[in-house]
C-alpha cells in the first residue's frame, strides 16, 4: 500500500503519551506539512503557536474549560472533572494551536485541513496526535482576547482547531466503516 495511505489508514486518536519531547527537527516537519496545506484562493490566512506541555497558558486553557464544563452541566460535571486527571492534551509534549482569519469564510475549512495534514505527516513519523476542539468554548468566552494575545495571534484572528503530538504510550486500533452507510454514489 501507498505509504500516505497506509499513515491515513493507520493513524487513530492517541489519548496518552510518552515524556519524551519532540525534536526541533521533528516540529519543523509537522508545521511544514501543516503550511503546505491548501487554502482557499490560496489566502494563506493560517497561523500555528507551538506550545510545550509544561507552559502554564495550557492549564489555564484547561481551568477554564473545565469551568464552562460545569456551568454547562452542574455539579455533576464537576464532580467527574474531579476525578479525572486528563487535560485536553493528554500531556502530550507538543500542541499546535492554530487560528485563522476569523473574516474570511474558508479559515475553519483550511485550518482543518493543516491539522490534518499534520496528523498524517506525525502518524508517518511513528507518532501519535489528537486533533482537539474541545478548548473552544475556553479560547472564545470572556477570556478570548486574553487568550489570543498570550498564543500570539495574528490581529483578526481566532482559535479555529488544535493538535496534540508525540510519542504513543498507547496502542489503538484505527475506527472501522461502513463503506455503504457513509458513502453514497449517484
Amino acid at each position: 500500500m501507498n505509504e500516505v495511505l497506509q499513515a491515513i489508514a493507520s493513524r487513530s486518536s492517541t489519548r496518552k503519551y510518552q515524556e519524551k519531547p519532540l525534536t526541533k527537527e521533528q516540529i519543523e516537519l509537522l508545521l511544514q506539512a501543516g503550511l503546505q496545506a491548501p487554502t482557499a484562493r490560496n489566502q494563506q490566512e493560517i497561523h500555528i503557536c507551538v506550545v510545550n506541555r509544561n507552559d502554564a497558558i495550557l492549564e489555564e486553557i484547561e481551568a477554564v474549560k473545565r469551568e464552562f464544563i460545569v456551568k454547562i452541566a452542574g455539579e455533576k460535571a464537576k464532580e467527574s472533572l474531579q476525578n479525572t486527571l486528563d487535560n485536553f492534551y493528554f500531556n502530550a509534549p507538543t500542541i499546535f494551536i492554530v487560528s485563522a482569519d476569523k473574516d474570511f469564510r474558508w479559515s475553519k475549512v483550511d485550518a482543518g485541513i493543516c491539522v490534518e495534514n499534520m496528523a498524517i505527516a506525525a502518524e508517518a513519523m511513528g507518532l501519535g496526535s489528537l486533533i482537539i476542539g474541545s478548548i473552544y468554548d475556553a479560547l472564545y468566552g470572556e477570556k478570548k482576547e486574553y487568550f489570543a494575545q498570550k498564543l500570539h495571534f495574528p490581529e483578526n484572528y481566532e482559535f479555529a482547531i488544535a493538535l496534540a503530538v508525540g510519542y504513543k504510550d498507547v496502542e489503538k486500533t484505527p475506527h472501522t466503516f461502513d463503506l455503504n452507510k457513509n458513502v453514497s454514489f449517484l
